[in-house]
């Protein structure tokens, strides 16, 4: 069955650049593992937000891929909600990519 795609920017650091504890990330990643069956780690990059406040945020974050069945994408969001309260974030990037993911299992032998 096809699936949707969203990507999720999980920062490093607090917005007082203290670290995520490895086992904060760990959680956050198993929270997704249990929803979306899996997850893929993208890379890592650098990116800025304009706080409410006015003040310029600058964060490391991961790109965290999951792929989701259509019904599941209430739960996902307010899944990253959940994850925006743990690390103290005013709003967390999550957005939904223009594709359909699918999982192709090998032939079969002989054909």
């Amino acid at each position: 069955m096809a699936q949707v795609k969203y990507v999720l920017l999980l920062p490093l650091t607090y917005n007082d650049k203290s670290k995520v504890p490895k086992d904060v990330r760990r959680r956050i990643f198993d929270d997704l593992y249990r929803l979306a069956n899996g997850y893929t780690i993208a890379g890592k990059g650098r990116g800025a937000y304009r706080m409410k406040s006015g003040k310029k945020q600058v964060d490391w974050t991961l790109q965290v891929w999951v792929a989701v069945e259509e019904e599941d994408e209430d739960a996902l969001k307010e899944m990253v909600a959940g994850f925006a309260e743990l690390l103290g974030q005013e709003s967390m990037y999550l957005e939904r990519v223009n594709s359909t993911v699918e999982f192709i299992p090998p032939k079969a032998a002989g054909g």
